[in-house]
């Protein structure tokens, strides 16, 4: 029986920014409109009039001036009264906190009519079946993401993938790839196979947090033309972690060194994982997939599913296939 996804906190987060962001633009619009209105003065004066009655008096305009001169027509006629306060001019204050008031609530109006059309328009992919309709029918069957599932993939993996001479597999996501390489890694290490992870993410690298090395000597160095060095975790775990990236990241994966470099890797690993960046960040995970000839997807809870439509697409274009697809709930 296919088994209903529940929807993380930050794919919840991520559904709602619309709202935050349609306040903010509303908010900071009204904030700049008060700071470039033009300047105003007011000026005032107070007469007391027979029968202990105090007048207060104002007139505003936008010359000095021009305010004191209508506070003083205006005491004409009061004659008979006694001035206490000749009139004085004081640049006016703009009030800003109706006008942001109303700014919060018209913000809020458009960013909840903005998710509301889109939730309209979603299809989220709730069931493992819904999730094969979306992305096309992979090698191997979705699995989620807890250890045993992910040690069975990992001999999956090297029955019906890691065959004749094929070692590479690149993790395609929207967001938490590194962690699932990872995972995978220390699996097949702990299989005893001979296991290279390599940190593509150029835009945003993790995995060198994960094991405790250092982020230098990695692959944006090697891109680069300057040194590189494997990190050894144990016998059968090597990581090139990101490196310094200098140049721009589409740049650096674009250069004749990276299959040069991905086949030399190839060689003495039979596994070689790349971690990319997520895939609204850029086309960086493309090269991947076309250069491996394959992709492992892992994808949200409650996933879109012409997001992942075109997903499917974008790997088609590369001329890449769907091997597996692991479905991440934390």
């Amino acid at each position: 029986m296919a088994r209903p996804l529940h929807m993380p906190v930050p794919l919840m987060l991520a559904r709602l920014r619309p709202i935050a962001l349609a306040l903010t633009a509303a908010l900071a619009l009204v904030y700049c409109a008060s700071l470039l209105a033009p300047q105003g003065y007011v000026a005032k004066a107070r007469v007391l009039l027979p029968g202990e009655r105090m007048l207060k008096l104002e007139e505003t305009a936008g010359d000095p001036a021009l305010a004191k001169e209508r506070v003083r027509a205006r005491l004409q006629r009061y004659a008979g009264g006694m001035v206490i306060d000749e009139p004085a001019v004081l640049p006016q204050r703009h009030g800003v906190t109706l006008p942001l008031s109303l700014a919060a609530l018209i913000g809020l109006g458009i960013g909840c009519a903005v998710v509301a059309t889109r939730e309209r328009r979603r299809r989220p992919v709730r069931h493992e079946r819904e999730l094969v309709a979306a992305l096309g029918m992979p090698l191997l069957a979705a699995r989620p993401s807890g250890p045993q599932a992910l040690r069975a993939l990992c001999r999956q993996l090297l029955e019906h993938w890691f065959v004749g001479g094929r070692a590479l597999l690149p993790i395609v996501g929207e967001a938490d790839t590194a962690r699932l390489a990872h995972d995978l890694a220390v699996a097949f290490a702990e299989m005893g196979v001979r296991t290279l992870l390599i940190d593509a993410d150029l835009r945003s690298p993790r995995l060198h947090a994960f094991v405790g090395v250092p982020n230098r000597q990695g692959l944006a160095d090697v891109l680069d033309g300057r040194g590189v060095q494997l990190a050894q975790r144990g016998e059968n775990l090597a990581l090139l972690v990101c490196g310094g990236v200098s140049e721009d990241p589409l740049e650096l994966l674009s250069r004749p060194r990276l299959p040069e470099l991905l086949r030399a890797v190839a060689k003495p690993f039979r596994v070689v994982l790349i971690a990319t960046s997520a895939i609204e960040r850029g086309p960086d995970f493309e090269i991947f997939a076309a250069l491996a000839g394959g992709a492992l997807i892992v994808t949200r809870s409650g996933e879109d599913a012409a997001a992942l439509g075109e997903l499917r697409a974008r790997l088609r274009r590369c001329a890449a296939r769907l091997v597996a697809t692991v479905l991440d709930r934390r």
